[in-house]
């Protein structure tokens, strides 16, 4: 535990898997108390997390749904009185080529990626702007956007579109509410191995690279691909109290995909 976090209520969603369980692990390492949110349990996440010697609650949520985001977001308040920030990490990848989308399609991958974004959002920042503020500084939002919402992809259209999304709605309420001291950036992750896609299991079990595997090492400056954990840090410095002048901004952290 840093306790650079102490005293610091933070929503992570998506928090059962992945990037969010990987996120919420740090913050609570930091010392937050972590409010880890997903349709699915997140109980694992909460067990390692109080196993670790934190502080952190399940709450089993919709994200696509107004009304139990309200009433995630004041449960989380009502922890410590206070919600010092927010990530939205919940979504879903996926997509296809436009001529071979449907509407059912488009409306999921927006709702889920998009949607969802905004809906987390508005609640926590109409809860984050009545907060008296800590050096300036009333509440902090997290953003989890991708490299593929910046680059071109081929047959993800509703997530890369969704995607491109979140990264304008970052930029828009940092400009809307900064000077209500909310902040607001997002975090653009390139090829991470988390082992829930194709191949991605062979690859870290027994260093098989498949096709995918391969051609995202190939784009990717940096000799390895991402973990987990190098999102997670990220979003440690996005939610601290380092990030005081930095909002509006798109952290690519994808090993220099999208400069090469």
């Amino acid at each position: 535990m840093t306790g650079g976090l102490t005293g610091r209520t933070i929503v992570v969603t998506g928090a059962a898997a992945g990037l969010g369980r990987a996120i919420a692990l740090r913050l609570a390492a930091d010392g937050a108390t972590v409010v880890a949110a997903d349709l699915r349990s997140s109980d694992s996440t909460v067990e390692a997390i109080v196993a670790a010697g934190g502080v952190a609650r399940a709450v089993t949520v919709d994200v696509t749904s107004a009304s139990a985001i309200e009433s995630l977001i004041e449960e989380a308040a009502g922890v410590t009185g206070r919600l010092d920030a927010v990530v939205n990490n919940a979504g879903r990848f996926g997509g296809s080529r436009i001529l071979d989308t449907t509407d059912e399609e488009w409306d999921h991958y927006l709702d889920v990626n998009l949607r969802s974004t905004f809906l987390m959002t508005r609640a926590a920042i109409r809860r984050m702007v009545d907060q008296e503020q800590r050096d300036g500084v009333r509440g902090r939002i997290v953003n989890m956007a991708s490299q593929l919402g910046i680059t071109g992809p081929p047959a993800a259209l509703g997530y890369a579109v969704a995607k491109a999304g979140v990264i304008q709605l970052t930029r828009q309420v940092a400009v809307d509410y900064g000077r209500e001291g909310i902040v607001v950036n997002a975090i653009a992750p390139g090829r991470i191995i988390t082992g829930d896609h194709p191949g991605e299991r062979e690859y870290l079990d027994e260093g098989t690279i498949d096709a995918a595997t391969e051609f995202s090492l190939s784009r990717t400056p940096f000799s390895r691909l991402g973990v987990p954990e190098d999102i997670a840090g990220a979003a440690a410095f996005l939610v601290s109290d380092d990030c005081r002048f930095v909002s509006g901004a798109v952290l690519a952290v994808d090993g220099g995909w999208t400069a090469y």
